[in-house]
Protein backbone atom coordinates (compact mmCIF):
# COMPACT_ATOMS: atom_id res chain seq x y z
CA UNK A 1 0.00 0.00 0.00
CA UNK A 2 1.38 3.45 -0.90
CA UNK A 3 0.88 4.90 2.16
CA UNK A 4 2.57 1.64 4.50
CA UNK A 5 5.81 2.07 3.38
CA UNK A 6 5.99 5.13 5.97
CA UNK A 7 4.59 3.42 8.84
CA UNK A 8 4.42 -0.06 10.17
CA UNK A 9 5.71 -3.67 9.06
CA UNK A 10 2.66 -4.51 7.47
CA UNK A 11 3.38 -1.67 4.94
CA UNK A 12 6.57 -3.61 3.24
CA UNK A 13 6.14 -4.37 -0.16
CA UNK A 14 4.81 -7.73 -1.50
CA UNK A 15 3.88 -9.01 -4.78
CA UNK A 16 0.30 -7.95 -5.24
CA UNK A 17 -0.72 -11.00 -6.69
CA UNK A 18 1.15 -13.13 -3.88
CA UNK A 19 -1.22 -14.79 -1.33
CA UNK A 20 -0.63 -13.36 1.91
CA UNK A 21 -3.57 -14.91 3.89
CA UNK A 22 -6.39 -17.61 3.53
CA UNK A 23 -9.64 -17.22 6.16
CA UNK A 24 -12.20 -20.14 6.25
CA UNK A 25 -10.86 -21.63 2.24
CA UNK A 26 -10.77 -17.73 1.05
CA UNK A 27 -7.42 -16.81 -0.44
CA UNK A 28 -6.16 -12.75 0.25
CA UNK A 29 -3.08 -11.44 -2.00
CA UNK A 30 -1.11 -9.08 -0.59
CA UNK A 31 -2.73 -6.78 -3.16
CA UNK A 32 -6.58 -7.56 -1.65
CA UNK A 33 -5.24 -6.83 2.20
CA UNK A 34 -3.55 -3.48 0.62
CA UNK A 35 -6.54 -2.44 -1.11
CA UNK A 36 -8.81 -3.17 2.44
CA UNK A 37 -5.65 -1.29 4.40
CA UNK A 38 -6.35 1.70 1.79
CA UNK A 39 -10.24 2.18 1.97
CA UNK A 40 -9.83 1.77 6.13
CA UNK A 41 -6.73 4.73 5.89
CA UNK A 42 -9.06 6.71 3.81
CA UNK A 43 -11.21 7.37 6.58
CA UNK A 44 -8.72 7.99 9.28
CA UNK A 45 -7.21 10.46 6.91
CA UNK A 46 -10.82 11.96 6.14
CA UNK A 47 -11.31 12.94 9.66
CA UNK A 48 -7.73 14.33 9.99
CA UNK A 49 -6.94 11.48 13.02
CA UNK A 50 -2.97 11.16 12.07
CA UNK A 51 -1.10 10.77 15.35
CA UNK A 52 -4.38 10.02 17.32
CA UNK A 53 -5.36 6.62 19.18
CA UNK A 54 -7.56 4.36 17.18
CA UNK A 55 -9.11 1.24 19.15
CA UNK A 56 -9.14 -1.87 16.83
CA UNK A 57 -10.90 -4.85 17.97
CA UNK A 58 -8.64 -7.88 17.75
CA UNK A 59 -10.19 -10.81 15.72
CA UNK A 60 -9.61 -13.62 13.76
CA UNK A 61 -9.39 -12.22 10.03
CA UNK A 62 -8.61 -10.18 7.27
CA UNK A 63 -10.32 -7.57 8.51
CA UNK A 64 -8.60 -7.23 10.87
CA UNK A 65 -5.52 -7.41 9.49
CA UNK A 66 -6.74 -4.62 7.25
CA UNK A 67 -7.37 -2.23 10.01
CA UNK A 68 -4.07 -2.36 11.43
CA UNK A 69 -2.52 -1.63 8.09
CA UNK A 70 -4.77 1.11 7.40
CA UNK A 71 -4.49 3.04 10.53
CA UNK A 72 -0.73 2.44 10.58
CA UNK A 73 -0.71 3.63 6.81
CA UNK A 74 -2.87 7.02 7.58
CA UNK A 75 0.25 7.79 10.63
CA UNK A 76 -2.41 6.91 13.23
CA UNK A 77 -1.83 4.78 16.49
CA UNK A 78 -4.02 1.68 16.58
CA UNK A 79 -4.72 0.48 20.37
CA UNK A 80 -5.78 -3.46 19.67
CA UNK A 81 -8.69 -4.45 21.96
CA UNK A 82 -9.19 -7.85 23.17
CA UNK A 83 -12.42 -9.71 23.01
CA UNK A 84 -13.64 -7.80 26.06
CA UNK A 85 -16.75 -6.94 27.95
CA UNK A 86 -18.05 -3.50 27.19
CA UNK A 87 -16.54 -1.63 30.74
CA UNK A 88 -13.03 -2.75 29.93
CA UNK A 89 -13.30 -1.30 26.21
CA UNK A 90 -14.47 1.45 27.82
CA UNK A 91 -11.84 1.79 30.03
CA UNK A 92 -8.91 0.41 27.60
CA UNK A 93 -10.35 3.68 25.51
CA UNK A 94 -10.60 5.97 28.11
CA UNK A 95 -7.23 5.10 29.46
CA UNK A 96 -5.82 6.13 26.01
CA UNK A 97 -8.07 9.18 25.07
CA UNK A 98 -8.62 7.25 22.08
CA UNK A 99 -10.39 10.27 19.33
CA UNK A 100 -12.30 7.01 17.81
CA UNK A 101 -12.66 3.34 17.66
CA UNK A 102 -14.10 0.70 15.01
CA UNK A 103 -17.47 -0.36 16.08
CA UNK A 104 -18.99 -3.47 15.94
CA UNK A 105 -20.01 -3.02 12.10
CA UNK A 106 -16.99 -1.86 11.39
CA UNK A 107 -17.68 1.64 11.37
CA UNK A 108 -15.13 4.13 12.37
CA UNK A 109 -16.99 5.60 15.84
CA UNK A 110 -15.49 9.33 16.53
CA UNK A 111 -14.52 9.70 20.63
CA UNK A 112 -12.54 12.91 20.97
CA UNK A 113 -11.10 14.38 18.41
CA UNK A 114 -9.47 16.97 20.56
CA UNK A 115 -7.20 13.96 21.88
CA UNK A 116 -3.03 15.31 22.15
CA UNK A 117 -1.18 13.51 19.14
CA UNK A 118 0.89 10.70 19.87
CA UNK A 119 4.78 10.83 19.23
CA UNK A 120 6.13 9.98 15.87
CA UNK A 121 7.73 7.07 17.42
CA UNK A 122 4.74 5.42 18.69
CA UNK A 123 4.04 2.65 17.04
CA UNK A 124 0.82 0.76 18.74
CA UNK A 125 -0.96 0.79 22.25
CA UNK A 126 -1.31 -2.71 24.17
CA UNK A 127 -2.95 -3.59 27.38
CA UNK A 128 -1.88 -5.44 30.55
CA UNK A 129 -3.38 -6.05 33.68
CA UNK A 130 -3.45 -2.92 36.28
CA UNK A 131 -4.06 -3.03 40.06
CA UNK A 132 -7.52 -0.97 40.21
CA UNK A 133 -10.05 -2.96 37.93
CA UNK A 134 -8.73 -1.47 35.05
CA UNK A 135 -6.88 -1.88 32.12
CA UNK A 136 -3.53 -0.26 31.52
CA UNK A 137 -2.45 0.80 28.43
CA UNK A 138 1.23 0.36 26.99
CA UNK A 139 2.97 2.34 24.64
CA UNK A 140 5.25 0.44 22.08
CA UNK A 141 7.63 2.23 20.11
CA UNK A 142 8.33 1.80 16.61
CA UNK A 143 12.01 1.27 16.57
CA UNK A 144 11.63 -1.36 19.31
CA UNK A 145 8.90 -3.28 17.77
CA UNK A 146 10.70 -3.16 14.61
CA UNK A 147 13.82 -4.30 16.27
CA UNK A 148 12.43 -6.96 18.31
CA UNK A 149 10.09 -8.10 15.17
CA UNK A 150 13.32 -8.25 12.97
CA UNK A 151 15.20 -10.05 15.77
CA UNK A 152 12.83 -13.16 15.89
CA UNK A 153 12.68 -13.72 11.99
CA UNK A 154 16.29 -13.48 12.20
CA UNK A 155 16.55 -16.45 14.68
CA UNK A 156 13.29 -18.27 13.50
CA UNK A 157 13.88 -17.72 9.64
CA UNK A 158 10.64 -18.35 7.24
CA UNK A 159 10.12 -18.09 3.57
CA UNK A 160 7.20 -18.45 1.10
CA UNK A 161 7.01 -21.92 1.15
CA UNK A 162 5.92 -21.53 4.70
CA UNK A 163 1.93 -22.04 6.50
CA UNK A 164 1.91 -19.97 9.61
CA UNK A 165 -1.22 -20.54 11.48
CA UNK A 166 -3.32 -17.97 13.60
CA UNK A 167 -4.03 -19.55 16.39
CA UNK A 168 -2.52 -17.05 19.79
CA UNK A 169 -5.39 -15.05 21.23
CA UNK A 170 -5.97 -11.92 18.67
CA UNK A 171 -4.76 -8.77 20.79
CA UNK A 172 -2.46 -10.17 23.20
CA UNK A 173 1.18 -9.34 22.01
CA UNK A 174 2.13 -12.95 19.90
CA UNK A 175 -0.36 -12.42 17.37
CA UNK A 176 1.24 -9.82 16.18
CA UNK A 177 3.85 -11.70 14.83
CA UNK A 178 1.68 -14.59 12.80
CA UNK A 179 0.15 -11.34 11.38
CA UNK A 180 2.97 -9.55 10.18
CA UNK A 181 4.99 -12.96 8.52
CA UNK A 182 3.72 -12.58 5.77
CA UNK A 183 5.01 -8.99 4.61
CA UNK A 184 8.27 -9.84 6.44
CA UNK A 185 9.02 -13.62 5.06
CA UNK A 186 6.27 -14.04 1.71
CA UNK A 187 5.06 -16.97 3.94
CA UNK A 188 0.81 -17.41 4.00
CA UNK A 189 -1.18 -16.82 7.14
CA UNK A 190 -3.52 -19.29 7.52
CA UNK A 191 -6.46 -18.21 9.92
CA UNK A 192 -8.94 -20.73 11.00
CA UNK A 193 -12.84 -19.96 11.42
CA UNK A 194 -14.04 -18.97 15.10
CA UNK A 195 -15.55 -22.20 15.68
CA UNK A 196 -11.94 -24.56 15.26
CA UNK A 197 -9.77 -21.97 16.83
CA UNK A 198 -12.34 -23.16 19.92
CA UNK A 199 -11.93 -26.43 19.63
CA UNK A 200 -8.14 -28.23 20.04
CA UNK A 201 -9.52 -31.38 18.41
CA UNK A 202 -10.63 -29.34 15.41
CA UNK A 203 -7.66 -27.26 15.18
CA UNK A 204 -5.01 -30.02 15.57
CA UNK A 205 -6.77 -31.69 12.07
CA UNK A 206 -7.10 -27.99 10.70
CA UNK A 207 -3.37 -27.97 11.10
CA UNK A 208 -2.76 -31.47 9.21
CA UNK A 209 -5.29 -30.43 6.28
CA UNK A 210 -3.75 -27.25 5.71
CA UNK A 211 -0.45 -28.37 5.74
CA UNK A 212 0.60 -25.93 8.37
CA UNK A 213 4.43 -25.49 8.98
CA UNK A 214 4.32 -22.86 11.36
CA UNK A 215 2.69 -22.73 14.74
CA UNK A 216 2.45 -20.62 17.83
CA UNK A 217 0.25 -21.22 21.67
CA UNK A 218 0.40 -21.58 25.02
CA UNK A 219 1.80 -24.38 26.54
CA UNK A 220 -1.27 -25.99 27.48
CA UNK A 221 -2.82 -25.20 24.20
CA UNK A 222 -0.29 -27.57 22.70
CA UNK A 223 -0.65 -29.99 25.15
CA UNK A 224 -4.67 -30.19 24.65
CA UNK A 225 -3.43 -30.35 20.81
CA UNK A 226 -1.19 -33.05 21.39
CA UNK A 227 -3.45 -35.33 23.48
CA UNK A 228 -6.88 -34.83 20.59
CA UNK A 229 -4.49 -36.11 17.65
CA UNK A 230 -2.04 -38.06 15.75
CA UNK A 231 1.30 -36.35 15.07
CA UNK A 232 1.13 -33.84 12.56
CA UNK A 233 4.11 -33.96 9.78
CA UNK A 234 4.00 -30.68 8.14
CA UNK A 235 5.23 -28.72 11.36
CA UNK A 236 8.66 -28.08 11.21
CA UNK A 237 8.71 -24.95 13.71
CA UNK A 238 6.74 -24.64 16.52
CA UNK A 239 7.05 -21.87 19.08
CA UNK A 240 5.57 -21.98 22.85
CA UNK A 241 4.81 -18.43 24.13
CA UNK A 242 2.69 -16.75 26.51
CA UNK A 243 3.16 -18.87 29.70
CA UNK A 244 5.94 -20.99 31.68
CA UNK A 245 7.06 -24.30 29.36
CA UNK A 246 7.41 -27.69 31.66
CA UNK A 247 9.36 -30.60 30.55
CA UNK A 248 5.72 -32.18 30.40
CA UNK A 249 4.15 -29.83 28.03
CA UNK A 250 7.70 -30.02 25.82
CA UNK A 251 7.71 -33.82 25.49
CA UNK A 252 4.41 -33.48 24.68
CA UNK A 253 4.49 -30.67 22.00
CA UNK A 254 7.66 -33.09 20.55
CA UNK A 255 5.23 -36.01 20.37
CA UNK A 256 2.84 -34.06 18.32
CA UNK A 257 4.95 -32.18 15.91
CA UNK A 258 7.83 -34.65 15.86
CA UNK A 259 9.89 -32.82 12.96
CA UNK A 260 9.72 -29.71 14.46
CA UNK A 261 11.92 -27.25 16.07
CA UNK A 262 10.07 -26.15 19.61
CA UNK A 263 11.27 -22.61 20.64
CA UNK A 264 10.51 -21.38 23.99
CA UNK A 265 9.81 -17.94 23.71
CA UNK A 266 10.04 -15.52 26.85
CA UNK A 267 9.26 -11.92 26.72
CA UNK A 268 6.40 -9.02 28.07
CA UNK A 269 4.34 -6.58 26.40
CA UNK A 270 6.76 -3.85 28.39
CA UNK A 271 9.31 -5.69 26.05
CA UNK A 272 7.77 -5.65 22.91
CA UNK A 273 7.47 -9.50 20.87
CA UNK A 274 10.15 -11.90 22.42
CA UNK A 275 13.24 -11.21 24.86
CA UNK A 276 14.88 -14.47 25.01
CA UNK A 277 14.88 -17.70 23.38
CA UNK A 278 15.59 -21.45 23.75
CA UNK A 279 15.25 -23.80 20.75
CA UNK A 280 14.98 -27.61 21.06
CA UNK A 281 15.91 -29.06 17.68
CA UNK A 282 14.07 -31.64 16.15
CA UNK A 283 13.79 -35.14 18.14
CA UNK A 284 15.16 -33.78 21.84
CA UNK A 285 12.11 -32.90 23.47
CA UNK A 286 11.11 -35.86 24.54
CA UNK A 287 13.79 -36.37 26.92
CA UNK A 288 13.25 -32.97 28.20
CA UNK A 289 13.60 -32.28 32.37
CA UNK A 290 12.36 -29.32 33.94
CA UNK A 291 13.25 -26.30 34.13
CA UNK A 292 12.94 -25.69 30.57
CA UNK A 293 15.24 -22.87 29.81
CA UNK A 294 13.88 -19.65 28.60
CA UNK A 295 17.58 -19.06 26.70
CA UNK A 296 19.45 -16.24 25.78
CA UNK A 297 18.47 -12.51 24.96
CA UNK A 298 18.04 -12.23 21.17
CA UNK A 299 20.44 -10.14 19.35
CA UNK A 300 18.44 -6.48 19.75
CA UNK A 301 17.93 -6.62 23.54
CA UNK A 302 20.32 -6.20 26.29
CA UNK A 303 19.58 -7.41 29.84
CA UNK A 304 20.74 -8.48 33.23
CA UNK A 305 20.10 -10.53 36.43
CA UNK A 306 19.76 -8.18 39.82
CA UNK A 307 21.71 -9.58 41.60
CA UNK A 308 23.90 -11.00 39.35
CA UNK A 309 24.63 -14.12 41.57
CA UNK A 310 22.07 -17.00 42.23
CA UNK A 311 18.78 -16.21 41.31
CA UNK A 312 17.85 -12.63 40.57
CA UNK A 313 15.18 -9.70 38.91
CA UNK A 314 15.60 -10.19 35.30
CA UNK A 315 16.21 -6.56 34.30
CA UNK A 316 15.78 -5.49 30.09
CA UNK A 317 17.80 -2.41 28.61
CA UNK A 318 15.68 0.81 27.82
CA UNK A 319 16.39 0.22 23.53
CA UNK A 320 14.24 -3.17 23.99
CA UNK A 321 11.54 -1.25 25.92
CA UNK A 322 8.13 0.14 25.52
CA UNK A 323 7.93 3.63 25.23
CA UNK A 324 5.88 3.45 28.62
CA UNK A 325 2.41 3.17 29.80
CA UNK A 326 -0.73 5.83 29.40
CA UNK A 327 -1.23 5.91 33.25
CA UNK A 328 1.88 7.32 33.75
CA UNK A 329 3.06 4.92 35.99
CA UNK A 330 7.42 4.98 35.03
CA UNK A 331 8.36 1.97 33.27
CA UNK A 332 12.00 2.44 33.46
CA UNK A 333 14.44 3.37 36.19
CA UNK A 334 18.26 4.05 36.17
CA UNK A 335 20.92 1.87 36.96
CA UNK A 336 23.97 2.51 38.04
CA UNK A 337 25.67 2.03 35.09
CA UNK A 338 23.56 5.30 33.61
CA UNK A 339 21.21 3.06 31.23
CA UNK A 340 17.80 3.07 32.06
CA UNK A 341 16.06 -0.41 32.81
CA UNK A 342 13.07 -2.77 33.01
CA UNK A 343 12.44 -4.43 35.85
CA UNK A 344 10.35 -7.92 34.66
CA UNK A 345 8.94 -8.97 38.08
CA UNK A 346 10.40 -12.40 36.90
CA UNK A 347 13.25 -14.33 39.11
CA UNK A 348 15.74 -16.05 36.89
CA UNK A 349 18.69 -17.88 37.53
CA UNK A 350 21.30 -18.45 35.20
CA UNK A 351 22.16 -22.30 33.97
CA UNK A 352 26.17 -23.25 33.74
CA UNK A 353 25.85 -23.06 29.70
CA UNK A 354 25.06 -19.04 29.98
CA UNK A 355 21.49 -19.38 29.31
CA UNK A 356 18.45 -18.68 31.63
CA UNK A 357 15.65 -20.18 33.59
CA UNK A 358 12.45 -18.76 34.78
CA UNK A 359 12.12 -19.30 38.43
CA UNK A 360 9.03 -17.39 40.08
CA UNK A 361 7.18 -14.44 40.02
CA UNK A 362 8.68 -11.63 43.17
CA UNK A 363 5.23 -9.82 43.30
CA UNK A 364 1.26 -10.77 42.26
CA UNK A 365 1.05 -10.58 38.39
CA UNK A 366 0.76 -14.54 37.54
CA UNK A 367 0.28 -15.80 33.85
CA UNK A 368 -3.10 -17.58 33.49
CA UNK A 369 -4.22 -18.73 29.55
CA UNK A 370 -1.36 -16.82 28.40
CA UNK A 371 -2.37 -13.25 29.59
CA UNK A 372 -0.69 -11.59 32.33
CA UNK A 373 -3.09 -10.07 35.39
CA UNK A 374 -2.41 -8.76 39.05
CA UNK A 375 -4.61 -10.60 41.38
CA UNK A 376 -5.20 -7.08 42.45
CA UNK A 377 -6.81 -6.50 39.35
CA UNK A 378 -9.51 -9.30 39.86
CA UNK A 379 -10.21 -8.37 42.94
CA UNK A 380 -10.69 -4.47 41.86
CA UNK A 381 -13.14 -5.88 39.34
CA UNK A 382 -14.98 -7.97 42.31
CA UNK A 383 -15.10 -4.81 44.84
CA UNK A 384 -17.26 -3.26 41.62
CA UNK A 385 -20.01 -5.85 42.43
CA UNK A 386 -22.69 -4.44 44.59
CA UNK A 387 -23.18 -6.33 47.67
CA UNK A 388 -19.10 -7.56 47.92
CA UNK A 389 -17.52 -6.64 51.31
CA UNK A 390 -14.20 -8.39 50.46
CA UNK A 391 -12.76 -10.97 48.41
CA UNK A 392 -8.89 -12.78 47.47
CA UNK A 393 -7.36 -13.56 44.31
CA UNK A 394 -4.95 -16.32 44.57
CA UNK A 395 -3.33 -18.48 41.55
CA UNK A 396 -2.16 -21.94 41.90
CA UNK A 397 -0.52 -23.63 38.99
CA UNK A 398 0.52 -27.61 38.82
CA UNK A 399 3.75 -29.17 37.50
CA UNK A 400 2.22 -29.34 34.01
CA UNK A 401 2.09 -25.41 33.71
CA UNK A 402 -1.53 -25.31 34.23
CA UNK A 403 -2.72 -22.08 36.20
CA UNK A 404 -5.98 -20.80 37.24
CA UNK A 405 -7.11 -18.40 39.40
CA UNK A 406 -10.39 -18.84 42.42
CA UNK A 407 -11.75 -16.19 44.04
CA UNK A 408 -13.01 -15.81 46.93
CA UNK A 409 -15.75 -13.73 48.03
CA UNK A 410 -16.78 -13.08 51.68
CA UNK A 411 -19.75 -11.92 53.42
CA UNK A 412 -22.18 -9.09 50.97
CA UNK A 413 -25.18 -10.31 49.12
CA UNK A 414 -24.23 -10.68 46.11
CA UNK A 415 -24.53 -13.61 44.40
CA UNK A 416 -21.58 -16.27 42.34
CA UNK A 417 -23.68 -15.27 38.81
CA UNK A 418 -23.76 -11.76 39.53
CA UNK A 419 -19.98 -11.91 40.16
CA UNK A 420 -19.00 -13.63 37.31
CA UNK A 421 -21.43 -11.10 35.31
CA UNK A 422 -19.91 -8.30 36.17
CA UNK A 423 -15.61 -9.95 36.05
CA UNK A 424 -17.12 -10.40 32.14
CA UNK A 425 -17.32 -6.91 31.59
CA UNK A 426 -13.84 -5.72 33.82
CA UNK A 427 -11.97 -8.36 32.60
CA UNK A 428 -9.82 -10.05 29.88
CA UNK A 429 -11.85 -13.70 29.15
CA UNK A 430 -8.50 -15.67 29.66
CA UNK A 431 -8.04 -14.46 33.38
CA UNK A 432 -11.33 -15.36 34.55
CA UNK A 433 -11.74 -17.35 37.82
CA UNK A 434 -11.89 -20.85 37.35
CA UNK A 435 -13.74 -20.56 40.52
CA UNK A 436 -16.06 -18.20 42.01
CA UNK A 437 -16.67 -19.26 46.08
CA UNK A 438 -19.31 -17.25 47.64
CA UNK A 439 -18.70 -17.29 51.46
CA UNK A 440 -20.49 -15.89 54.95
CA UNK A 441 -17.20 -16.01 56.73
CA UNK A 442 -13.70 -17.51 55.73
CA UNK A 443 -13.69 -21.32 56.18
CA UNK A 444 -13.02 -23.38 59.01
CA UNK A 445 -10.36 -26.09 59.04
CA UNK A 446 -12.54 -28.98 60.06
CA UNK A 447 -14.87 -27.99 57.24
CA UNK A 448 -16.69 -31.21 54.91
CA UNK A 449 -15.17 -32.04 52.07
CA UNK A 450 -17.17 -32.04 48.71
CA UNK A 451 -17.93 -35.40 47.17
CA UNK A 452 -16.35 -36.16 43.55
CA UNK A 453 -18.96 -35.30 41.49
CA UNK A 454 -19.69 -31.84 43.45
CA UNK A 455 -16.24 -31.11 42.84
CA UNK A 456 -16.69 -31.85 38.93
CA UNK A 457 -19.79 -30.06 38.68
CA UNK A 458 -18.72 -27.12 40.39
CA UNK A 459 -15.89 -26.84 38.60
CA UNK A 460 -17.88 -27.23 35.55
CA UNK A 461 -20.11 -24.85 36.65
CA UNK A 462 -17.96 -22.17 37.30
CA UNK A 463 -15.40 -22.93 33.97
CA UNK A 464 -18.61 -22.65 31.59
CA UNK A 465 -20.05 -19.82 33.62
CA UNK A 466 -23.09 -21.20 35.04
CA UNK A 467 -25.21 -23.98 33.97
CA UNK A 468 -25.18 -27.54 34.26
CA UNK A 469 -23.77 -30.15 32.30
CA UNK A 470 -24.67 -33.56 31.51
CA UNK A 471 -22.47 -35.86 33.13
CA UNK A 472 -22.99 -38.08 30.24
CA UNK A 473 -22.39 -35.83 27.58
CA UNK A 474 -19.16 -34.46 25.94
CA UNK A 475 -17.19 -31.87 27.18
CA UNK A 476 -16.93 -29.98 24.30
CA UNK A 477 -21.32 -30.86 23.31
CA UNK A 478 -21.43 -29.10 26.68
CA UNK A 479 -19.66 -25.74 25.09
CA UNK A 480 -16.32 -26.09 26.59
CA UNK A 481 -13.70 -24.82 24.60
CA UNK A 482 -9.91 -25.47 24.74
CA UNK A 483 -9.31 -22.14 27.21
CA UNK A 484 -12.06 -23.29 29.48
CA UNK A 485 -11.19 -26.72 29.50
CA UNK A 486 -7.84 -25.48 30.94
CA UNK A 487 -9.93 -23.42 34.17
CA UNK A 488 -11.68 -26.74 34.08
CA UNK A 489 -9.18 -29.26 34.78
CA UNK A 490 -6.45 -26.99 36.23
CA UNK A 491 -9.62 -26.37 39.63
CA UNK A 492 -10.25 -29.85 39.68
CA UNK A 493 -6.19 -30.23 39.86
CA UNK A 494 -6.49 -27.99 42.70
CA UNK A 495 -9.43 -29.12 44.93
CA UNK A 496 -8.50 -32.80 44.54
CA UNK A 497 -4.80 -31.88 45.53
CA UNK A 498 -3.96 -34.23 42.53
CA UNK A 499 -1.49 -33.65 39.31
CA UNK A 500 -3.91 -34.49 36.44
CA UNK A 501 -3.40 -33.88 33.43
CA UNK A 502 -5.86 -31.90 30.58
CA UNK A 503 -4.93 -34.58 28.04
CA UNK A 504 -6.82 -36.59 30.02
CA UNK A 505 -10.25 -35.10 28.76
CA UNK A 506 -9.86 -36.32 25.52
CA UNK A 507 -9.25 -39.97 26.70
CA UNK A 508 -12.18 -39.53 29.62
CA UNK A 509 -14.04 -37.12 27.78
CA UNK A 510 -17.33 -36.68 30.03
CA UNK A 511 -17.92 -35.98 33.75
CA UNK A 512 -18.60 -39.56 35.00
CA UNK A 513 -15.89 -41.47 32.59
CA UNK A 514 -13.55 -38.52 33.89
CA UNK A 515 -14.90 -39.33 37.82
CA UNK A 516 -14.65 -43.12 36.91
CA UNK A 517 -10.96 -42.86 35.89
CA UNK A 518 -10.16 -40.24 38.77
CA UNK A 519 -11.56 -42.94 41.53
CA UNK A 520 -9.66 -46.13 39.61
CA UNK A 521 -6.24 -43.77 40.14
CA UNK A 522 -7.13 -42.79 43.85
CA UNK A 523 -6.90 -39.18 42.93
CA UNK A 524 -10.36 -38.52 44.50
CA UNK A 525 -9.05 -39.26 48.28
CA UNK A 526 -8.56 -35.70 49.43
CA UNK A 527 -11.97 -34.90 48.52
CA UNK A 528 -13.96 -38.04 50.09
CA UNK A 529 -14.96 -38.98 47.31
Amino acid sequence: MSRGHERGLLGRPRDPGGIALVHEGREFTFGDVAALGEDVAGHVESHLLKRRVIGVPAERGPEFVARLAGVWGAGAVPAILGDWGPERVRGALTATRAAATFGPSGRLDLLDTTADEQPEETSHILFTSGTTGSPKGIVVGRTAFEAATTAFFEELPMDASDRVAFLSRPGHDPSLRELIAPWLTGATLFIPGRRTAADPRLMAAWLAEHAITVLQGSPVLLQLMAGSSPPVDSLRLVCSAGARLTAAALRATAGFAPHATIANCYGASETPQVLCMHQVPPGEGAASEDPVPIGRPLGHAVIKIVPADGEGRLHVEEAACALGYTDGTPLLSPGQDGRRWYDTGDIVRRLPDGSMCFVRRADRQVQVNGARVELDEIEGAAAKVAGVVESVATFVEDSAGVGSVRLTVVGGTATEDEIRAVLRDYLDPAVMPSSIEVRDAWPDDDEAAATLMEVLHQSARSALGGGEIDPDGGFFEAGFTSMSLMRFVSEVSVRLGAEISPLLVFQYPSLNSFADYLRETGADASEGG
